[in-house]
C-alpha cells in the first residue's frame, strides 16, 4: 500500500467548518458546474472495474439526491472489491456530500463524522492509485471545507513533486490556488488573494506551454482573465477552449453573455 499521500486525521478538523458548502456534482454520470473557472471540485462518480451494477445503481440514486440509498449501493460494490480505488472514491465522495448537506442543516457533529469518513476513504483510494485525480481534487476540497488550506496545499504540492512533467497535478494545484484565493477574498485578505490568482495563472501557463490545446487550462485561464476585468482576453481564451473541446455548451453561453 502506497502511504505517501496519507495524513493524520487529527490534523484535518482543527478549524471550524465553512458555513456555506454547496453540493455541486459533475462528471461522467453527473454534471453540474460549480464555477466558470474550470470544472471546479465536484463529486464525480465512476463505474470502475468491479460490481458495475451496484455502482450504476448508486450513481442513479445519487442523481436523485437519495444519498443514503446511493451509499448502500456503493458500499456493496466496495465489499465486492475492497481494493478498487474507484469504489473507494465513490464512497468517499458520497460521505463528503453528506457532510456538506449535514453542515448546511446545522448538524455539526454529523458533518464532522461524515468528513472524517470521507477523508479516510479518499486516502485509501490514493493508497491504491497514487494518481487518481478525482481523489486528489476531493480530498483537497475537503481540507478547504474544513479551513485547512495548508493540508490541501501539501497534498497537491507533493503530488506535483512526484509527477513533475504531468499536467493533472498542475491543474489541480491551480484549482487549489483559485479556491484559496476566493477564501482570502471573502476574508478581506486581498493581497494574498491576488498572489494566489497569480500562482494559479503561472501553473496554467506551464500546462499550456506543453499542451497548448488543453481545454481545461484554457478555460481556467479565461476565467482568471474575466475575474481581473480583462473581458476581451477572457473571451479569447474561452474561444480557444471551445475549439479544443466543442462540447462545452455552458461556455458558449458564457461567451454570449460577455459579448452582448
Amino acid at each position: 500500500m502506497d502511504t505517501r499521500y496519507m495524513f493524520p486525521l487529527a490534523s484535518f478538523f482543527k478549524f471550524q467548518y465553512h458555513s456555506q458548502c454547496g453540493d455541486s456534482q459533475k462528471g461522467t454520470a453527473i454534471g453540474k458546474m460549480r464555477s466558470c473557472f474550470f470544472v471546479s471540485f465536484s463529486m464525480l462518480l465512476v463505474l470502475g472495474c468491479a460490481s458495475q451494477n451496484q455502482t450504476a445503481e448508486g450513481i442513479r440514486y445519487y442523481g436523485q439526491a437519495r444519498y443514503d440509498t446511493a451509499m448502500t449501493a456503493f458500499q456493496e460494490a466496495l465489499k465486492a472489491n475492497p481494493n478498487d480505488p474507484n469504489a473507494l472514491y465513490n464512497v468517499a465522495a458520497t460521505y463528503h456530500l453528506s457532510a456538506r448537506v449535514a453542515l448546511k442543516a446545522g448538524q455539526a457533529a454529523t458533518a464532522q463524522q461524515q468528513y472524517e469518513l470521507a477523508a479516510q476513504h479518499y486516502q485509501l483510494a490514493l493508497a491504491q492509485n497514487a494518481n487518481l485525480t478525482d481523489a486528489y481534487r476531493g480530498l483537497a476540497a475537503l481540507y478547504l471545507d474544513c479551513q485547512n488550506g495548508e493540508a490541501a496545499y501539501q497534498l497537491l504540492s507533493n503530488w506535483q513533486s512526484a509527477n513533475p512533467v504531468a499536467t493533472e497535478p498542475k491543474i489541480e494545484l491551480a484549482r487549489y490556488y483559485h479556491e484559496f484565493a476566493q477564501i482570502c477574498q471573502a476574508q478581506g485578505r486581498l493581497e494574498e488573494a491576488l498572489n494566489c490568482r497569480n500562482a494559479a495563472e503561472r501553473l496554467l501557463q506551464q500546462v499550456l506551454a506543453t499542451e497548448p490545446a488543453n481545454h481545461i487550462a484554457l478555460r481556467a485561464l479565461g476565467y482568471l482573465k474575466e475575474q481581473s476585468g480583462d473581458i476581451p482576453g477572457a473571451v479569447f481564451e474561452y474561444h480557444r477552449s471551445l475549439q479544443a473541446n466543442p462540447q462545452q455548451k455552458d461556455l458558449e453561453s458564457r461567451i454570449a453573455v460577455l459579448t452582448k
